[in-house]
């Protein structure tokens, strides 16, 4: 039995952090109800994200890298109709999660408090930018933005770039594997006081979790980080990215016997009797010699080549992949990271491949059950497990409550 069967989440999220939080608890079992706007379903759906065909029919990579093991319920929660038809379904629920702006839930009656009027054990999980508290709790926010505002960009980039964004939108995702996280705690706390939680969790808070020894190392001594570029936050001389025969290498390096035994695997190691090298304090104060000396020795070679005998000696280093040459490493797919779907088994017009988890059980671990959903593909199903009689439903489908 996986951890979370016979858990119900009620999803009340868009774009990325909102769906992936309810997405890692539906990998663990837990039967997820996708709560979209009648007709036009989550606005995420419609991204074309470089294949128009997948953005045209609602099912965007974006949608569907968080889309699976759920079903799709449309309710119009602008009316009461809707809001009745909520609370009789958060009624049978254990999570409900929700990445409206702040107050959004509450003006339309389906709030943390009026929920806990018919399911007072709920698990109410609010996500937004700024958080349910503080001058900014009714701002929007994406992830660049909120990149923006913790500081995280000061920090990225170089003097010569300026402040840089991260490649992949890492602020939603880290909010979502929070959110999880939290949900987890509370569904825990819940099984030894039968008592519920409202769960606070904001982006900002989630991006500033991800500076965490930075900021630290800030508010102890005073010193602002500045841009790093490809260094190490150790400030380590041999910690950045080498030029190779065949493209770049990242090096790590934290420890005196890391340094010595990568000058020895690179063929330096006569510059072990040099006193500047001697220590991290000396070495900082020569960095520009020992890169140059290290980079020499690395052009004699391939990344490819260099990396298995770094490693071997026992130095983290990985050559700088593509996506493509990520997809396609035998390490990546060792892991199984990507669960599958058959063309006949997703509706699409193409086999899809999704991600799971970060992590893996010994047994009864994350796993992908059922492809993503067409827009409101089980709300009659779902209505009628709430004992509404199909003439019932006929009537809300044409009002455009459902």
């Amino acid at each position: 039995m996986q951890a979370f069967s016979g858990i119900r989440v009620l999803d009340i999220t868009r774009v990325l952090a909102g769906p992936y939080a309810s997405y890692q608890l539906s990998l663990l079992g837990a039967e997820v109800i996708k709560i979209e706007p009648v007709k036009k379903g989550e606005s995420t759906r419609w991204r074309s994200e470089g294949d128009a065909k997948l953005g045209d029919i609602g099912m965007s990579p974006s949608f569907l890298t968080q889309g699976g093991n759920k079903s799709s319920l449309t309710l119009n929660l602008d009316t009461k109709e809707g809001q009745e038809i909520f609370l009789k379904l958060a009624a049978t629920a254990d999570v409900i999660v929700e990445n409206l702006r702040t107050g959004s839930m509450s003006k339309r009656n389906i709030g943390y408090e009026q929920v806990c009027k018919v399911k007072p054990d709920i698990i109410y999980c609010s996500m937004t930018g700024y958080g349910q508290t503080g001058p900014k709790a009714r701002y929007p926010a994406y992830d660049s933005v909120i990149q923006a505002a913790a500081g995280f960009m000061s920090i990225t980039g170089t003097p010569e770039s300026g402040p840089l964004k991260s490649g992949p939108p890492v602020v939603d995702y880290a909010m979502g594997m929070s959110g999880a996280y939290a949900i987890s705690a509370a569904l825990f706390q819940r099984s030894r006081t039968g008592t519920g939680q409202h769960i606070d969790i904001s982006m900002l808070d989630s991006c500033m979790a991800l500076m965490s020894s930075i900021l630290t190392a800030y508010v102890n001594t005073g010193n602002p980080p500045g841009l790093r570029g490809n260094e190490a936050p150790s400030r380590s001389p041999a910690s950045t990215t080498f030029k190779t025969a065949d493209g770049l290498l990242a090096i790590a390096i934290n420890e005196q016997h890391q340094f010595v035994n990568l000058l020895k695997a690179i063929g330096l190691a006569s510059m072990l009797q040099d006193d500047r090298f001697k220590d991290a304090a000396s070495r900082r104060n020569h960095t520009q010699i020992l890169r140059d000396a290290i980079q020499e020795a690395l052009l004699g070679n391939s990344a490819s080549n260099w990396e298995p005998i770094i490693n071997e000696a026992g130095v983290p280093a990985a050559k700088v992949l593509s996506v493509p040459e990520v997809m396609q490493s035998e390490q990546v797919l060792d892991r199984g990271f990507f669960g599958h779907f058959s063309q006949a088994e997703c509706g699409l017009d193409r086999d899809i491949q999704l991600p799971k988890a970060a992590f893996q059980f010994r047994s009864d671990g994350p796993a992908l059950r059922s492809p993503p959903p067409r827009i409101g593909a089980d709300t009659r199903s779902i209505l009628k497990n709430l004992g509404y009689l199909p003439e019932q439903i006929d009537v809300l489908e044409k009002s455009g409550i459902v």
